[in-house]
């Protein structure tokens, strides 16, 4: 059979079997398909239909141009394409066996604050009121957009009661929005701040960036960009720790009106949502975020990039952005997985007097002279063996065998002093101490930042189901704030020795600041077009026999623009027709009066 590569080969190069007896027969219709090879001895015919056949392919010449030289000669002054993915030619690498001998870091150390700010200062340190302002203004755009005439004004403050609804909800989590409101499972400190439909008509026009120039971008975030954008310039304000770790946030949505942003990690809480490439200290304050949206994630994240990283691999050139807008790279150590680490971005790092540990896939540390993966993994080795080297330019290599076997990259750590850790033991039944270099505890110890604040959010996340992709963007952006806040705040109070709040408490503080802003309105009303008045709920006493019932306040009966409306409740006596020796009882209550009067067709 003829090799498929040879046939769809350049058009000069004829491939002619060398054999002319493998020739087919022009003048044959009945022919068989030319490239059928038959049995010859050293396939033998007893094979069975499960055997290996060894056929023997027939011997072929290929017969080139002289046109063949000079392409090839073309062909080699053309640049080879870009690998996507990291790679380890550069400079030459020698290896010896020396271990790493580092100062540590500096301890960070939190410079306490003269007073304890309340929780919306905090908060409002990243959810800022120009952020407000921001959602404000855009929302008001998209609704004139819309519809011209629309009397859908919002101001900040009902946007900042907005967010404070979906606070709340975060903490009180119904099965659906109309539960909020509804007379069985109503909440008052929801139902209280804003009616049903206008919270429903704010949810669906609420927008964070002008629609009208999404043609001609690049970024597939649009929407949710300038929000972002002002949430990360204040957490890159914010000082860090020297431990820092990049790893990935998966923000959860199982929709599928999001084109293909949706991703897929299965060790991931949320298996299925949008993928962000996060930069976080080893107290799970996030410091920097990139919105993944494939090839042109970076160049919509607006940090400029050198040469030097845009050569990179793709992973290479997320870790050296996020480190890019570190506050002091030389008193600092990243922390990362093996999705991340490669020989080039360690090398790089180590350029930039920036330090690195991160696990490592086999394929990107360069190989050096360490014992096998394979080896390692015999049974004969038992768990705590490990094997190291180190490059003549300060990287080291270091395998060590846990319950599998770990690969690990570092100019941070070294492996003297080796401690122990304890693994539980089949054949004894119990916990038994095993040896663990020095840069295992070091990556075990840091690499947690990411957890960490997932683990934050996802306690009290807020609710939010939409068809509608940065809705969830926009949740997500609303947690994060709140979890920093909280961060910085458990950092003060514990510089001070003083006892805080819990994340619950904090986010209950928060919302109560918010809702403060804006005065509360009444019941829930027809319409959201009446306007805010105060809380007429007024404590009724209980109806007794011979005395004289209840009587509302003039300025609540003659109010006009408070909803008055039957409610079907207790029967009781009628205010208005009742007389002595004919009393009228029934079920009908005015909502806002609380006084029963007579609903039918003879008495109204």
């Amino acid at each position: 059979m003829l090799s498929t590569r040879l046939f769809y080969g350049k058009r000069s190069t004829a491939v002619v079997p060398a054999d002319p007896a493998i020739s087919d027969d022009e003048g044959s219709d009945d022919v068989a398909d030319p490239d059928f090879i038959p049995l010859t001895d050293e396939c033998p015919s007893d094979m069975g239909p499960s055997a290996k056949r060894k056929c023997v392919r027939p011997a072929v010449e290929e017969l080139a141009d002289e046109d063949d030289d000079n392409e090839e000669e073309e062909d080699e002054d053309q640049p080879a394409p870009q690998a996507k993915g990291p790679t380890n030619k550069g400079r030459p690498t020698t290896w010896k066996k020396v271990d790493l001998d580092n100062q540590d870091l500096p301890e960070y150390q939190h410079v306490p604050p003269d007073l304890i700010e309340t929780p919306y200062n905090y908060f409002s340190k990243y959810f800022s009121p120009h952020v407000i302002k921001h959602i404000t203004y855009q929302t008001n755009l998209y609704a004139t957009q819309k519809d011209v005439n629309t009397t859908f004004t919002p101001t900040e403050d009902e946007a900042r009661t907005f967010v404070a609804i979906l606070l709340y909800m975060g903490i009180s989590e119904l099965p659906s929005i109309d539960d909020y409101w509804a007379m069985e499972t109503k909440v008052p400190q929801v139902a209280n701040l804003m009616s049903s439909k206008r919270f429903r008509l704010m949810r669906r026009l609420v927008r964070f960036n002008d629609n009208t120039q999404i043609p001609g971008t690049i970024d597939r975030f649009f929407k949710v960009r300038p929000l972002f954008n002002l949430l990360v310039t204040a957490f890159r304000s914010e000082p860090q720790t020297p431990k820092q770790s990049v790893d990935e946030v998966m923000v959860a949505f199982k929709g599928k009106t999001d084109g293909n942003l949706r991703q897929y990690i299965k060790n991931k809480p949320d298996k299925w949502g949008f993928k962000l490439f996060a930069r976080a200290s080893e107290d799970g304050f996030i410091h920097d975020l990139v919105l993944y949206q494939g090839k042109t994630t970076l160049k919509a994240h607006g940090v400029p990039m050198t040469s030097e990283q845009q050569a990179m691999g793709v992973t290479s050139q997320i870790v050296s952005v996020l480190a890019s807008t570190m506050s002091s790279s030389t008193t600092t150590a990243i922390f990362a997985d093996n999705f991340f680490t490669s020989l080039e971005i360690v090398r790089y790092l180590k350029d930039k007097n920036c330090r690195y540990t991160g696990t490592a896939r086999d394929t990107r540390i360069g190989n050096p002279p360490l014992k096998s993966i394979k080896d390692m993994e015999k049974k004969a080795v038992p768990r705590g063996v490990h094997d190291y080297i180190t490059s003549d330019d300060g990287i080291m290599a270091l395998r060590w065998k846990d319950n599998k076997v770990v690969t690990l990259l570092s100019t941070d750590m070294g492996v003297e002093p080796i401690s122990s850790v304890y693994r539980y033991c089949s054949d004894t039944k119990r916990k038994e101490p095993i040896s663990c270099p020095a840069v295992i505890k070091s990556y075990n110890a840091n690499m947690g930042g990411i957890d960490k604040s997932d683990m934050l959010v996802h306690l009290y996340r807020t609710p939010m189901k939409s068809k509608r992709w940065y809705m969830r963007m926009f949740a997500y952006a609303i947690d994060v704030s709140l979890t920093n806040a909280w961060i910085m705040y458990r950092q003060d109070i514990k510089a001070l020795a003083v006892d805080g709040l819990s994340l619950k408490n904090f986010r209950i503080q928060v919302f109560r600041s918010c809702s403060s802003q804006r005065p509360v309105m009444s019941l829930p009303q027809r319409s959201s077009s009446f306007p805010c008045a105060p809380s007429t709920s007024v404590d009724v006493p209980m109806p007794v026999r011979g005395h004289r019932s209840h009587t509302p306040d003039a300025s609540v009966q003659f109010d006009m623009s408070l909803f008055h409306a039957p409610v079907y409740t207790n029967r009781q006596t009628c205010k208005y027709c009742s007389r002595k020796g004919n009393i009228l009882r029934l079920n009908v209550v005015c909502r806002v009066c609380k006084v029963h009067l007579c609903l039918n067709a003879e008495r109204n």
